[in-house]
């Protein structure tokens, strides 16, 4: 089997995430401007919220003071001068804490609700917590910082006063047990007492508010471009996500780049991205296509007449594709017409017995006995036909009533059948099925050349993979690949505005004929039946 050099990768290939960013950044720019739009609705929308703030004052107890033993206060701790800041941060930001202010304030708010209206920010340096509170009216955003403040000094003096009770009870009941021998140690502890008995009532001596919030007198400010910015940052990056799931889900090949990498196959031929409706009327014969489309397919076949063996006899060329629509049909019609617009003797064999298309596009009818019915006799005479216009193509067609024998293919008869077609032309052209069935890597035994028809953007990488893969199982070497839908078909080459091929103007000659003749046929047939 001929086979071109395989072209080198590109050096500096781009990672997948920077080609996914060049290839779909239209998705990341829309997500961006949705973030950003969502955002300045929000701020236009959302209602004032005004900001308030208190401060608790940590003043530790020294640690030489012994009335407090046993007291939960906070003392001088040289070796973390910041836990106790971080401690109080934590007493304040507690659902306790929440639900006694929701009691002092008869707040409908629940207190989980109402500690997500409060930030607490500890200063380690000069043991003070601050209590932001944030509210939708200035009064509730005061009242919020300084019922946290309280609650909190509330709770410290709850926690104080019932550690001094329970000492004053633990050393009176020392007193009433000990003996007139222990009076200088009772005489310590009357001592004791009578500073804790001065304690009872008072709040924690190691907490106090510093400062009480006001009520503000402004709403809080919105800065717009900060919430541009940071709306931007997000909408980027959930536009990149975003991407790179449907990269990942559509599974298409993108570009040349990453179906190189994939096949290391060479690229025979580039065929541009054409209408639709430009493609229906063309198999129609009532349009051309344009001159670059043309162009295309003659680089194809230069490259394919160099890859062939000039001692080889006549080349099998089957063209195949990972999955239908890769415009592999369209690709073997088209090479087999510019090969016989060469002066070369071409056979198109219509192998995709399935979806045989051949025969529409050449408007002639589906012979009597089909291609797959040759297996059976040796002979091919019966499935061939003359291509209208063009004298040096005949075509191999099938039949529908011949898809019951496709399981009876295999390379033995198909080896056989090509050889006698060797013997009748220059070129053979097989337009095979796609590789979602068996029949392509049957008729590839006997192929001299396989090109692969990939259209960009379309065809799914796991099935182009395992194309690849059922080639190689089967010892099957690619020749290289047919690009289709790489870039729109530009309307001149070369500067020439209005190039008609010889291939279409003999193909659109033979259409007029035949509808002529038909039409001479009809008129004779209405004259005989009015005599």
């Amino acid at each position: 089997m001929s086979s071109l050099p395989h072209s080198e990768t590109p050096a500096g290939l781009a990672p997948n995430y920077l080609r996914v960013l060049r290839e779909r950044w239209p998705v990341v720019a829309v997500t961006i401007v949705l973030c950003v739009a969502a955002g300045l609705l929000a701020v236009r929308t959302m209602g004032k919220t005004y900001s308030a703030q208190s401060d608790l004052l940590i003043s530790p107890v020294d640690n030489g003071d012994s009335t407090f033993i046993g007291i939960n206060v906070f003392r001088n701790i040289s070796s973390d001068p910041t836990s106790n800041v971080l401690t109080l941060a934590r007493y304040v930001d507690t659902y306790q804490t929440a639900a006694l202010v929701k009691q002092n304030l008869h707040s409908t708010k629940s207190p989980g609700a109402l500690l997500g209206m409060i930030t607490i920010e500890p200063l380690s340096q000069t043991g003070i917590v601050s209590i932001h509170a944030t509210a939708s009216s200035p009064t509730l955003a005061a009242a919020l910082a300084n019922g946290f403040a309280d609650a909190t000094i509330t709770r410290r003096t709850q926690q104080v006063q019932s550690d001094v009770q329970r000492v004053v009870t633990r050393l009176q009941a020392q007193v009433s047990r000990a003996s007139s021998a222990s009076a200088p140690a009772i005489a310590l502890i009357q001592q004791r007492l009578a500073g804790l008995r001065s304690l009872i009532g008072l709040p924690d001596p190691s907490v106090s508010v510093l400062n009480r919030a006001d009520v503000p007198g402004s709403a809080n400010g919105k800065s717009t471009k900060l919430v541009v910015i940071a709306t931007a940052l997000a909408g980027l990056l959930l536009g990149f996500g975003v991407a790179l799931l449907a990269d990942s889900l559509g599974g298409k090949i993108r570009g040349e780049n990453e179906l190189l990498q994939r096949s290391r196959l060479p690229i025979l031929g580039r065929i541009p991205r054409l209408n639709p409706w430009l493609v229906r009327e063309y198999y129609a014969g009532s349009q051309n296509l344009p001159p670059s489309a043309w162009e295309a397919y003659r680089t194809l076949r230069t490259n394919i007449v160099r890859a062939a063996s000039p001692n080889g006899g006549a080349p099998v060329i089957l063209v195949t594709s990972a999955m239908p629509g890769d415009g592999k049909t369209f690709t073997a019609i088209n090479l087999a017409v510019t090969l016989a617009a060469q002066h070369s003797r071409v056979i198109l064999v219509d192998a995709d017995f399935r979806r045989p298309m051949v025969a529409n596009f050449f408007g002639v009818a589906s012979p009597r006995d089909g291609f797959t019915a040759t297996f059976m006799r040796r002979d091919v005479r019966a499935a061939t036909r003359e291509a209208p216009g063009h004298p040096n193509l005949r075509l191999v067609l099938p039949t529908l009533r011949n898809l019951a024998q496709i399981d009876e293919l295999d390379g033995d008869r198909v080896i056989e059948l090509f050889e006698w077609l060797r013997t009748q032309a220059d070129f053979i052209v097989v337009d095979s099925a796609p590789a979602d069935v068996s029949d392509p890597l049957v008729l590839g035994t006997a192929a001299d050349m396989i090109l692969l028809s990939v259209r960009v953007g379309y065809t799914r990488r796991a099935r182009f993979d395992a194309l690849n893969e059922a080639l190689a199982q089967h010892g099957l070497l690619a020749t290289g690949l047919v690009v289709t839908g790489r870039e729109t078909a530009k309307a001149t080459v070369h500067g020439s505005t209005t190039p008609v091929p010889l291939e279409f103007t003999a193909r659109a000659s033979a259409r007029r004929d035949a509808s002529s003749r038909k039409r001479d046929s009809v008129e004779q047939a209405g004259s005989g039946s009015a005599s």
